[in-house]
């Protein structure tokens, strides 16, 4: 259906920068008699049409009328989607119930029975769940390729639609050639789609290197407060058309509450990603030196394996540190225990799963993700028992970095 005319105001908010885009985008009190200063929570299952005929005017897209039912919109969750747009420089955008259901409202949309598609082979393990014991059942096929053009080009076939990409990936945080895959894809006629969570709108615009479709889980750093689960997907309002739909009848879509409170939350988006950056960085400094770990992986250091990469399509690094601490030796059993003594030895970092919050969380891959795999399995899928991810929120530096210290020491007696 057709938005109602930008104001003045909000071009100049669209022109704008991101903490300003994070206060004002999305809200429009123009139409309220109360004039608001915050999009009120419209707590409603229905919508009432005065005649028949604005109902007809409704169905035939000659109304901006947002919708009939709930299930398809309220204007507190169309707020919503205007400013997660405005973020990451979409035409449209829709919220969903989670990042997953995100991921799998989006490939039902833009696939059919017997299509393929092909995702790189390192990522959360719930992704790659989805696809291995859900998205099959439904006709879809995928292929896991390494991280690089030329293998993406080996998984291509004559059935493939979609190129999925997690960007940077979990838990070690890589990147691809955004822009050569995204041309190689246009050159196949292949639709792309990136889930840019754990970089977010601030350190990653896919869709401006050409990508067509990006994901968020709005649980983790637009959220930011461990307080609310939901998703997004954004791009041109044509391929949002073909993922909507799905949304609507599977009913996925959040209610009008938690819609207001991650509108709320934006409002500081681009401030805690600026401490989320900054912190993270001395962080992964301050651990690449300790002589208690191991290895780190953060993309804005020179050590990591993407590290031009980053500096190429990353304005900062965000807020998770992946690093292994070192153990009595090299067996596994050794391993998980360094790092289940060091986890348990910290005292402000939660033990806890998600990422992106105020609070700094922390865990083993090993238990968290990877619980039902023999050693030897993990290992072969790259996750070492001593690995340990941070998510560092937005403590005081000096005070991660002090407890960090001697939960190392505590947990090497």
């Amino acid at each position: 259906m057709p938005e109602p005319k930008k104001s003045l105001r909000q071009n100049y908010i669209a022109q704008s920068g991101m903490n300003t885009r994070s206060v004002h985008a999305g809200h429009d009190n123009t139409n309220d008699v109360h004039r608001s200063l915050i999009t009120p929570i419209y707590q409603t299952a229905s919508y009432e049409f005065e005649k028949v005929s604005d109902l007809w005017d409704f169905y035939e897209k000659r109304s901006t009328r947002l919708a009939e039912y709930a299930r398809y919109g309220t204007p507190t969750q169309r707020a919503l989607e205007l400013a997660l747009a405005s973020l990451d420089n979409a035409e449209d955008a829709v919220v969903t119930s989670s990042g997953m259901n995100a991921i799998a409202t989006t490939l039902m949309g833009l696939m059919d029975a017997g299509d393929h598609f092909i995702s790189l082979n390192e990522g959360y393990r719930g992704t790659f769940k989805l696809f291995d014991n859900h998205l099959v059942r439904f006709g879809y096929r995928v292929t896991y390729a390494d991280l690089s053009l030329d293998a993406v080009k080996q998984a291509t076939n004559e059935k493939t639609k979609v190129i999925f990409l997690e960007l940077p990936t979990n838990p070690y945080l890589k990147l691809v050639d955004l822009e050569a895959i995204v041309q190689y894809a246009r050159s196949k006629n292949l639709t792309t789609v990136v889930d840019a969570t754990f970089a977010s709108p601030f350190n990653l615009k896919p869709l401006d290197h050409g990508v067509d479709l990006v994901v968020h889980s709005l649980t983790k750093y637009i959220n930011g407060h461990n307080d609310a689960i939901a998703g997004a997907i954004l791009g041109s309002k044509e391929l949002i058309e073909k993922v909507k739909p799905v949304r609507n009848l599977l009913g996925s879509n959040p209610d009008a509450h938690l819609c207001y409170l991650i509108s709320r939350s934006i409002k500081t988006f681009a401030l805690r990603m600026e401490a989320h950056n900054r912190s993270s960085l001395l962080l992964a400094e301050h651990l690449e030196k300790h002589p208690l770990i191991e290895r780190v992986w953060y993309p804005m250091l020179a050590s990591h394996p993407h590290h031009a990469l980053a500096k190429t399509y990353l304005k900062g690094g965000g807020g998770i540190v992946t690093f292994q601490v070192k153990a009595k030796d090299a067996s596994q059993d050794e391993r998980l225990k360094a790092a289940t003594a060091f986890v348990e030895a910290l005292q402000l970092p939660t033990h806890a799963a998600s990422l992106g919050g105020v609070e700094s969380l922390v865990h083993i891959p090993t238990v968290m993700n990877y619980y039902d795999l023999t050693p030897e399995a993990r290992l072969a899928v790259g996750i070492p028992d001593n690995l340990v991810r941070l998510s560092v929120g937005l403590e005081d530096t000096d005070d991660l970095i002090r407890d960090i210290d001697q939960a190392l020491r505590a947990s090497n007696l």
